[in-house]
């Protein structure tokens, strides 16, 4: 019976438009012979059932295989830890498993959070964690400090910017390349001067930079020596930029500085990665990785519509959102793998959105791999590799450095 409820899950879960307990029935009956009632499937959704979901997408995550893409994609560093959250506004009836931040025009206080990271050297997840939609991302950077590795290298969000959080990864003796806070003074290196960005800019200009880096110190009381890279952005990107930072000052009774005008003509990149590991230019190309987070959730909602569950019960939608988030560990796994093969096979990169799209209409095959029987699972998994290799390539964008790029250029000057 566990069984025949996870693969109702499941089939629950890879629907592209909301699945009625109707189908649910119907779908047990014409699977497993099976007479049930809605009103019969919508009790076994109780905390049991909840509790039998997250260990399945606790296993899922333990039994990841871990395989470096590619030897020669910055070996210097044990993982590349990516990290972002998505949050989603669920139904007011589960605001008391849920909460959410409300809102004066009729939000619902309930909502969720996931908060994600994987390592870009061999696509393993790391963490999949679901929270209420009230926690924010520096929280989570303070509470899970303490997972991180000697020797990673750590990208993130400004969200999840606290320079205590970064001090700690420097005293593990851990890397990362972080956007500089928007409030942080930072000082020049071995002095007492506080960096003007106004000067910073002029100086620039003169001397015809794009961008640049110098030796700083952050912090109040205890200094923290980083590298500080700074690189102009666009004249669109700072009109822009401008536009939002006055209109907020301006609702608050506040005047923009000269000099915080000035530093939005930078993006501003802080690290601890010794030039003789990374240069310039690197770490700015590196840090272009964090988008692949960015898009990986945009697929979720696009494709698995985790975003979208109807109003329901807690323990149903707890049920369904983990069923979700197992189908789309399992299928990351397989694009994962698939991609390193073809890689090196061919030299080219699966794309990771016509992958998802196909694989959540091919559930069939899925189950035939879960099922764990060596001959059906290795010809389901035959039928879906020739099938993503047929024509399911990463398309070159144009004017975009894009994860194939990165990837090249790496192992090229690895090699």
């Amino acid at each position: 019976m566990p069984a025949m409820f996870f693969d109702m899950l499941l089939y629950c879960a890879s629907q592209t438009e909301p699945c009625t307990l109707e189908q649910a029935s119907t779908m047990v009956f014409e699977t497993f012979a099976l007479k049930i009632t809605k009103q019969s499937i919508d009790e076994r959704f109780n905390i049991d059932s909840v509790a039998f979901v997250k260990e399945i997408l606790k296993v899922a995550l333990e039994k990841q295989l871990s395989k470096v893409f590619n030897q020669g994609f910055l070996p210097q560093f044990n993982k590349i830890r990516i990290k972002d959250g998505t949050r989603f506004i669920l139904p007011a009836k589960l605001s008391e498993h849920y909460k959410g931040n409300g809102g004066s025009q009729g939000t619902s206080n309930a909502g969720v959070c996931i908060q994600f990271e994987y390592d870009a050297r061999s696509g393993k997840i790391l963490s999949l964690d679901i929270t209420h939609g009230t926690r924010n991302d520096q929280t989570d950077a303070k509470e899970t400090v303490a997972r991180v590795d000697l020797g990673d290298l750590i990208i993130r969000d400004l969200g999840y910017y606290t320079l205590p959080t970064l001090t700690k990864f420097d005293h593990s003796d851990a890397f990362f390349i972080s956007r500089l806070g928007t409030k942080t003074k930072i000082y020049k290196a071995d002095e007492l001067e506080e960096i003007s960005f106004t000067k910073l800019y002029a100086s620039m200009l003169k001397h015809h930079q794009s961008d640049m880096e110098m030796d700083i110190q952050v912090g109040k009381e205890d200094r923290l020596p980083l590298r500080l890279i700074i690189s102009l952005v666009p004249e669109e990107v700072y009109q822009k930029r401008i536009k939002a930072v006055e209109k907020t000052n301006k609702s608050r009774g506040f005047t923009t500085s000269a000099d915080f005008k000035a530093r939005c003509r930078f993006n501003l990149f802080i690290t601890n990665v010794k030039k003789t590991i990374l240069t310039l230019k690197e770490i700015i190309l590196i840090y272009k990785l964090r988008w692949q987070i960015e898009l990986m959730f945009k697929n979720w909602k696009s494709i698995y519509k985790i975003d979208e569950i109807q109003s329901m019960k807690y323990e149903r939608f707890t049920c369904l959102l983990h069923a979700k988030l197992i189908l789309i560990v399992i299928n990351l796994q397989i694009i994962w793998d698939l991609k390193k093969y073809y890689y090196q096979k061919k030299g080219k990169i699966l794309s990771m959105v016509k992958c998802f799209n196909t694989l959540i209409k091919d559930l069939n095959k899925i189950h035939g791999i879960l099922k764990n029987k060596r001959k059906e699972s290795e010809k389901k998994f035959q039928e879906i590799s020739g099938k993503l290799a047929a024509n399911h390539w990463k398309e070159k964008r144009k004017n975009r450095t894009n994860y194939e790029d990165i990837l090249d250029i790496f192992i090229c000057k690895s090699n």
